[in-house]
């Protein structure tokens, strides 16, 4: 079992002090992040920020072939970004796409989350499935985004991190 935390608060903090062997018990996975919930052949994963762990998961797992799988990994800065080699290592041996998009609006020259950004990047994105797991502020921008390029709203999956 893999376990990834981002340290924000004093629990999180101490987990980093678990040796390995440790007993743990865990539950789940719970939400919308199953391929179960799939009902379209190609997908697309969108991650902001540490939304990438359930994310990455299913970039290793969700069945797909090659060429219909994307993940589009959204961080402020570079050195926020998690698990880069791991997962274009994934993209290369499953044939998939990969986008990690790193900096700011400005500097990027606008939201490279927008429905023009997208449908640019995926031309055919409405036959997609989408899952997407970010902060509160980006999955909301995603949403309508996603929505305005004719995804219907049963075909987003999303998961919320924030209490």
């Amino acid at each position: 079992m893999r376990i990834t935390v981002k340290a924000l608060g004093d629990h999180s903090r101490r987990l980093v002090t678990l040796k390995p062997g440790t007993r743990v018990v865990t539950e789940g996975p719970y939400g919308a992040m199953t391929a179960d919930l799939r009902t379209k052949r190609k997908v697309l994963l969108l991650a902001g920020g540490v939304g990438i762990t359930p994310l990455r998961a299913l970039f290793q797992t969700i069945p797909a072939a090659p060429g219909d799988l994307t993940l589009i990994y959204r961080s402020s800065r570079e050195s926020d970004v998690v698990f880069a080699r791991e997962l274009e290592e994934i993209a290369a041996r499953r044939g998939a796409r990969l986008h990690i998009v790193t900096g700011s609006r400005a500097a990027l020259g606008g939201d490279p989350l927008s429905c023009a950004a997208l449908t640019a990047a995926i031309p055919d994105l409405a036959d997609h499935d989408v899952y997407l797991c970010g902060p509160d502020g980006m999955a909301g921008a995603a949403v309508r985004a996603l929505r305005q390029a004719g995804v219907p709203k049963r075909h987003i999956h999303h998961e919320s991190f924030e209490f």
